[in-house]
């Protein structure tokens, strides 16, 4: 079984690497990044940007990952009332949005409504607070499965600024090896998250 899951991550991989090589990616070096002009974080090591990867981008989206966005992924978003953190699967399709008014349980169902665009049946767990910076905000674990059945591991840190926009960091990956390796990294930049 264990056997069965690495190969299919390892071809998770593949796949990533061949769709990222035909989007424009650039490296983030480590140290303080700057995401969106909105809040800034310290990462630990240099990632790649691949968010171009997301075309159509969604606006205030920065997605950055260290193997390919099929083994580990980093969202760092600044989401006006109205936006959303995914991009479209179609034009039949809604995506989830974002509204000023949500409260923190909403904002948690809106994350995870994001992560189901993508991934199959995710859950949110754990739920507690924990700052964004100087902003309260609320910290949540996920769990969900891609398509062919590999599972995926998540966190993520939100919090709502003072002009109704939501900042918003989001890390995926498989549970296998994968999650464990860079959440030490992820930790420390959520911990590290100031507003610009």
């Amino acid at each position: 079984m264990s056997f069965t899951i690495t190969r299919r991550a390892a071809l998770w991989g593949a796949a990533g690497a061949a769709l990222s090589g035909c989007a424009t990616s650039s490296l983030v070096p480590q140290g303080s990044y700057t995401a969106n002009g909105a809040f800034r974080v310290t990462l630990q090591r240099p990632w790649s940007d691949l968010t171009n990867y997301m075309m159509p981008r969604p606006p205030g989206v920065r997605l950055l990952s260290i193997d390919g966005p099929m083994l580990n992924r980093l969202y760092l978003a600044t989401i006006d009332p109205g936006g959303s953190l995914v991009r479209p699967r179609d034009r039949d399709t809604p995506r989830p949005t974002y509204r000023a008014d949500m409260g923190d349980t909403e904002i948690v169902e809106f994350i995870v409504d994001c992560v189901a665009v993508e991934f199959q049946s995710p859950e949110s767990s754990a739920l507690r607070p924990q700052n964004f910076g100087a902003l309260p905000g609320v910290r949540f674990d996920l769990s969900s499965r891609t398509e062919a059945g590999l599972d995926i591991a998540g966190t993520a840190l939100a919090a709502r600024s003072a002009n109704d926009k939501l900042n918003a960091m989001l890390y995926l990956a498989p549970r296998e090896h994968y999650y464990a390796q860079l959440l030490p990294d992820v930790e420390a930049a959520f911990a590290s998250a100031a507003l610009a």
